[in-house]
């Protein structure tokens, strides 16, 4: 077993085509994981999957919409009598990318759905990585807080949507929900004799966060005030997440790990 495994298995990456998905995947197979690579478009999933199926071997697409009720279930069809030992679970939309509604159903419907999938799936020393955000620890309503800190209902995030009117509330609330979902979950993860951790991200340079910077005076005041004064970079989130699949990680589990830049530290957060 490589260094950087800790599991048998294979590998889950969702949002393999962006950013930070495309980079843990390359990481992954130099790794030596065999890779079932995700994301909504196949053309793009296969320009990811072609070089590192030609290096090292086994790596698969699935294309379809992590929000679709139906793709876990293809994402199980696929893996067949598989166990999963690593899922980084990348995807996700910013707040340009959609209304509110929608980004509660990827971020946070999508995702309560794909932990519930991949749990009986999980290889002993297995690790699922979920992707929030730094944003999801800044304060937010009482109200929001608390409906965001429970378990969603099971009508799912449409629920929700009186506390997150905006795309600019949705998101980090959706991203508050992940931190919790990692939280309740980790007992239950342990059980399985698997891991549960989550990642949160400051201003990474990819293609989403550039959209974010054109548009969004927030993020930009996010770089300024990075201590490290300079936004992160794809591989430095995967790095961190390849980490947390790996032997190194194997006593990590129900927390979330900042890889920020120090700018929460820097907001007192």
């Amino acid at each position: 077993m490589s260094q950087g495994r800790c599991a048998d298995g294979i590998a889950v990456v969702t949002g393999a085509a962006g950013g930070i998905g495309s980079a843990t995947a390359r990481q992954l197979s130099a790794a030596g994981w065999s890779l079932l690579l995700c994301d909504l478009d196949a053309a793009r999933l296969e320009a990811v999957a072609a070089p590192l199926r030609a290096a090292n071997g086994n790596v698969e697409i699935l294309a379809g919409d992590v929000a679709d009720p139906d793709f876990p279930a293809r994402l199980t069809a696929a893996l067949g009598n598989r166990a999963v030992g690593a899922l980084v679970h990348a995807a996700g939309l910013s707040p340009t990318m959609g209304n509110a509604a929608r980004i509660l159903q990827v971020n946070l419907d999508a995702t309560v759905r794909l932990v519930d999938a991949m749990r009986p799936l999980m290889a002993e020393g297995g690790a699922a990585v979920l992707f929030a955000s730094m944003v999801a620890h800044m304060s937010m309503s009482p109200e929001a807080d608390a409906a965001f800190n429970a378990p969603l209902p099971a009508e799912g995030s449409v629920a929700l949507l009186k506390f997150a009117p905006t795309p600019e509330i949705a998101y980090p609330l959706s991203k508050r929900g992940v931190l919790n979902l990692v939280k309740r979950e980790a007992a239950v993860f342990g059980v399985c004799k698997a891991r549960i951790v989550s990642i949160s991200p400051g201003i990474i340079d990819t293609s989403m966060t550039r959209s974010e910077l054109a548009t969004s005076s927030p993020a930009k005041s996010m770089v300024e005030r990075t201590p490290l004064a300079r936004m992160g970079l794809a591989d430095e989130l995967a790095s961190v997440a390849v980490f947390l699949c790996s032997a190194g990680a194997s006593f990590v589990t129900g927390c979330d790990i900042q890889v920020d830049g120090g700018v929460l530290a820097a907001l007192g957060l």
